[in-house]
């Protein structure tokens, strides 16, 4: 078995012989010089048979592996024979004829003598015949491979964007505690308040680390068995486009059994991605957090608006968490004012993509409006949605700070960003009704915001113009109404860890036009 295993070791991984010359490529990987010549020969983009690895340039020369060759050279030495031939016989044996029929029945190559005889009544077919069944399954078996291999490679890829992403929200959670301490002039109350404060602060911390490490844990397990699953998908669609190639009656008759049970799917494949889920288990402390630093704000804005002179501070009630505060107002900003500008020097022009566009939604010809109108003719296209009405459009940020306005002739829409590898298709693909989305829903009755499929009730407005603001490092993602004056509707805090690009649904009857400049309503 040592032997076996040695000389599979040492054979080449594009003709599955031993090693003829042995040469390797820049990404370790050791080919027979003539095959790894022929294969490059062949390609546009040099690129290593067995990982894909894309090299800068054709490797000339081929350096001879010396230690490979000697290595080949022992073991053709220690087993007796030159070199490992094809077990093809040249004819039957009992009859010496050619051997160009196939027994199906008995799974061998017989000639027209054992047809007659021994082999009467099975089912035979010419060697051709079988041949091209045989090829027609390979065939089939390696499109599917195919497709497995790049369906892991995706769930790779996001697996490894997810634990960035994990590492991200943790370090941005755990560096919120760089807060200034006030002077304490009263000394007692704000003494035990930062003290409990500490304490929540490590409890959340300990907390966020230990989730943290479970779930890095999850990832990297699940990660090493995808990427197993990967090697073993990619070794069977080498061997199966060698043997297909080959173009050998012989070798694609005698493949390999064991390849028709490789495993169509894997569990692995289907398992949910590990996720840092601690919003829920957070929330109440938010909350409370968001409430004694409403309290304090208020009381020194209280405290701003006195005559200089001394104020008696009531004493605390001692119940924090049962303090009910009045969420603040929307801030309303003139619409000539300064505080605009900033807004105004990020103004972007956008256009809508027709390729994402539902077939319900119409787009005019400047491709900056969309209604919804009725259906319409446009070609098959992977970036459709399919379930939705919804577009993206062309223009993707990954950095900086932008700003566009949208006009809408109804409340009926949904107006967000969206990752571009938001499904198209499924029954989550409603812009904020995702992980990969943010949204705002202005209905005639009700304003909400949306993401991960997570409500935020909103007071109802009216506003025919919003304005919608990304500063993309920060993570801040605002929405305005546009009037005669600028009102503040929400801002999503989150870690944006791909391209995010403008989107839009409509409802029917509905028309939304992208501004193409910062002017009034």
């Amino acid at each position: 078995m040592a032997g076996l295993d040695l000389e599979e070791k040492l054979s080449c991984a594009i003709c599955l012989e031993l090693f003829t010359e042995p040469v390797t490529a820049p990404c370790g990987h050791s080919f027979c010089r003539r095959c790894l010549s022929d294969y490059l020969d062949r390609q546009q983009l040099p690129t290593c048979p067995a990982c894909r690895a894309t090299f800068e340039r054709r490797p000339e020369p081929l350096a001879k592996n010396l230690v490979l060759d000697e290595m080949v050279k022992q073991l053709k030495l220690s087993s007796g024979k030159p070199q490992r031939a094809p077990a093809e016989p040249a004819g039957c044996p009992q009859h010496f004829k050619p051997l160009d029929l196939y027994c199906r029945g008995e799974g061998r190559l017989i000639c027209s003598a054992c047809f007659i005889g021994e082999h009467r009544g099975h089912e035979v077919v010419t060697v051709d015949d079988e041949r091209a069944q045989r090829e027609k399954e390979l065939m089939a078996k390696h499109e599917e491979i195919e497709r497995q291999e790049k369906k892991t490679e995706m769930r790779i890829n996001t697996l490894k964007q997810q634990s960035i992403s994990i590492k991200l929200i943790a370090m941005l959670v755990c560096c919120q505690d760089s807060v200034s301490r006030a002077q304490t002039s009263y000394v007692n109350k704000f003494s035990t308040l930062a003290r409990e404060l500490e304490e929540m602060k490590a409890k959340v911390i300990e907390y966020i680390v230990t989730k943290e490490n479970i779930s890095l844990e999850q990832v990297s397990s699940t990660l090493a068995k995808l990427e197993e699953r990967c090697t073993e998908l990619r070794n069977a669609r080498l061997k199966l486009e060698t043997t297909l190639k080959s173009n050998d009656p012989w070798k694609i008759l005698q493949f390999p059994q064991e390849i028709h049970a490789l495993k169509k799917s894997s569990q692995n494949l289907e398992e949910p991605i590990p996720e840092l889920a601690i919003e829920n288990k957070l929330d109440a402390v938010k909350k409370d957090l968001e409430a004694i630093s409403l309290l304090i704000s208020k009381c020194l804005q209280d405290l701003s608006r006195q005559a200089p002179e001394s104020r008696k501070i009531p004493e605390s009630t001692g119940n924090s968490h049962c303090v009910s505060v009045k969420p603040p107002e929307p801030r309303v900003l003139p619409s000539t004012s300064h505080i605009r500008e900033p807004f105004l020097k990020n103004y972007r022009r956008l256009q809508f993509n027709p390729n994402s566009a539902h077939r319900y939604l119409t787009l005019s010809k400047d491709r900056c409006r969309v209604s919804h109108r009725g259906a319409q003719h446009y070609p098959v296209h992977v970036e459709r949605f399919e379930k939705e009405w919804q577009v993206l459009c062309c223009e993707s940020f990954d950095t900086g700070q932008h700003y566009w306005e949208v006009e809408i002739s109804s409340e009926w829409v949904y107006l967000g960003v969206a990752y571009s590898d938001i499904d198209r298709k499924g029954p989550d693909t409603l812009i904020g009704r995702n992980s990969l989305s943010w949204s705002l829903q202005l209905f005639s009755k009700s304003y909400s915001a949306w993401h991960a499929n997570r409500e935020v009730k909103l007071p109802p407005a009216k506003y025919q113009r919003v304005g919608v603001y990304l500063d993309y490092m920060a993570g801040t993602l605002s929405f305005y109404g546009i009037t005669n004056t600028i009102t503040l509707i929400h801002t999503f805090r989150s870690v944006f860890i791909q391209p995010l690009y403008p989107a839009v649904w409509v409802g029917e009857n509905v028309v939304a036009t992208l501004c193409q400049d910062g002017a009034g309503s």
